[in-house]
């Protein structure tokens, strides 16, 4: 997935810098993603956190392997990116 221009700039406000969005586009191209150890898409899982919420779980899982975020209603999404460090 390209990261927009309003991405980069979320991203940039948590503290990432430029160099670090290739790594964070490739994982979301790699990671799986699970609600209630169900599979799911990145689509899905956009929709259900929110745009923010999901930039701020896939940028953590692209260096640390996976994340775990939730929404307000109590859904979370695991993010596995372990594939990006085979």
């Amino acid at each position: 997935m390209k990261l927009s221009n309003k991405d980069r700039e979320y991203l940039k406000s948590l503290g990432y810098p430029e160099d670090d969005f290739k790594q964070i586009e490739e994982a979301t191209t790699k990671t799986i993603y699970e609600l209630n150890n169900e599979r799911i898409s990145r689509s899905k899982a956009i929709e259900i956190l929110g745009r923010e919420v999901y930039l701020n779980g896939i940028a953590r899982s692209a260096f640390h392997w996976s994340a775990l975020r939730s929404n307000d209603k109590d859904e979370s999404i695991y993010f596995n990116s372990s594939k990006l460090f085979q």
